[in-house]
């Protein structure tokens, strides 16, 4: 009766053990190799957490979460994403021939060269924020407003316009927009490397080279 409690337990202390030493082998910082004038990478704790972080013309993102080792891959899952990471300030009729889009934000450098589509009855158009942030559509009756910002892809908006007399829209950004949600992202890990994706750039064959310690 005794050994037959006694050897789960010994059994259970020996997964533990070897987990946590392999958790500690992989630990460590691991950094994006030869993409130019990108600088990022993942920080792996032995407590299975991690923190993410991502720096491009002057934009610094992060992220953050756990990550648990599955096989020869790295799973990352963080908080969940809210519903919206843009904000509407304003939304008004004004006497003039156009619908103005504006986005407001301290940091001038994220308001311009946004890509701004807009839906009415007659289609659509696409048309992009200039330095100060913004666009000037020829005016039609707007049924929504779609948002996408090349410095945040991975925070798309859309605005449903429910007053089809509104023609001037103003909006700023969330302090959300600059964090990187993570949700059952996976990467190779071999060779003290992470292999795949990166979670803002297009590809699927980066590398995050672990640092020697």
């Amino acid at each position: 009766m005794i050994k037959n409690f006694f050897l789960p337990v010994v059994l259970l202390i020996i997964t533990c053990s070897a987990r946590a030493q392999e958790a500690k082998d992989i630990a460590g910082g691991y950094f994006l190799e030869a993409v130019k004038d990108v600088k990022s990478g993942f920080q792996l704790s032995p407590n299975y957490t991690f923190k993410f972080f991502f720096t491009q013309n002057g934009i610094d993102r992060y992220g953050s979460g756990r990550w648990e080792l599955d096989k020869n891959t790295i799973v990352f899952t963080g908080r969940l994403k809210p519903a919206r990471s843009y904000k509407l300030l304003s939304a008004r009729r004004v006497g003039d021939n156009f619908v103005t889009i504006q986005f407001t934000d301290d940091n001038p450098a994220i308001i311009k060269n946004i890509e701004c589509i807009l839906f009415t009855a007659r289609g659509r158009q696409k048309l992009f924020t200039n330095a100060d942030g913004v666009v000037r559509f020829n005016k039609f009756e707007v049924d929504s407003i779609q948002v996408r910002s090349s410095l945040f892809p991975d925070h798309p908006f859309t605005y449903i316009c429910t007053n089809k007399i509104q023609n001037s829209f103003e909006f700023s950004f969330e302090r959300s927009v600059y964090e990187v949600f993570f949700d059952n992202f996976v990467l190779l890990y071999a060779n003290n490397m992470l292999v795949g994706p990166h979670p803002l750039l297009k590809g699927n064959q980066f590398r995050f080279v672990k640092l020697d310690e």
